[in-house]
């Protein structure tokens, strides 16, 4: 098995906008990264970051990153290793700023680059096309370039979904997407009901 998720990360609102935002729910259950669903929590270098184990949760649907990173900046990643796809982006002011996205199966040395990634791109991008070169380029049976957009995402925010951020030995919190519903409450049995 491999990943197939997708997290976000805010830097400019409180959790609990965020939360807000996405009509997510803490659930108060402390989990470890993608060990459930959903999951929220505060990263080290300051970012709010839930992650959800789809690629396509409607958290990534363009319009809430617009409607999210209206007074905020936000930075996306999507990682799915079955397909061999990632992709990282970054969103200010409800629009998207730029966003770097690699499909394996359109070759190992894809990347599709969208306006103008941050200055450690180039270093990544450099980087991972000689580790590519010297596996064999496209012949190669590991697609280093598959790491570009998770790596790139790391340099901004300090998370990568593999490895974690400096500290990443704290737990996550669980969510629920939309309101946590109360518990019903337990109805008594009618006297006469032995079952």
């Amino acid at each position: 098995m491999g990943y197939a998720l997708s997290w976000l990360a805010v830097r400019g609102k409180l959790p609990e906008q965020v939360l807000a935002d996405l009509n997510a729910t803490p659930t108060g259950a402390e989990i470890d990264f993608a060990e459930r669903r959903l999951g929220g929590r505060k990263l080290r270098s300051g970012w709010y970051a839930v992650f959800a184990k789809q690629t396509d949760h409607p958290w990534m649907d363009p319009d809430t990153l617009s409607v999210l990173s209206a007074s905020a900046e936000l930075l996306t990643c999507t990682v799915d290793e079955h397909k061999l796809f990632t992709s990282a982006e970054s969103w200010r002011a409800g629009e998207q700023v730029w966003q770097v996205l690699h499909d394996g199966q359109q070759g190992h040395d894809h990347l599709r680059i969208v306006g103008e990634p941050p200055a450690p791109f180039a270093s990544i991008a450099v980087d991972h096309r000689r580790l590519q070169a010297a596996a064999g380029g496209a012949k190669a049976v590991i697609d280093h370039m598959f790491q570009v957009p998770p790596k790139l995402a790391q340099r901004v925010t300090g998370f990568k979904h593999d490895e974690g951020d400096a500290g990443a030995e704290a737990l996550w919190t669980e969510l629920h997407d939309g309101p946590v519903l109360p518990k019903p409450a337990e109805v008594a049995k009618p006297w006469w009901k032995r079952w």
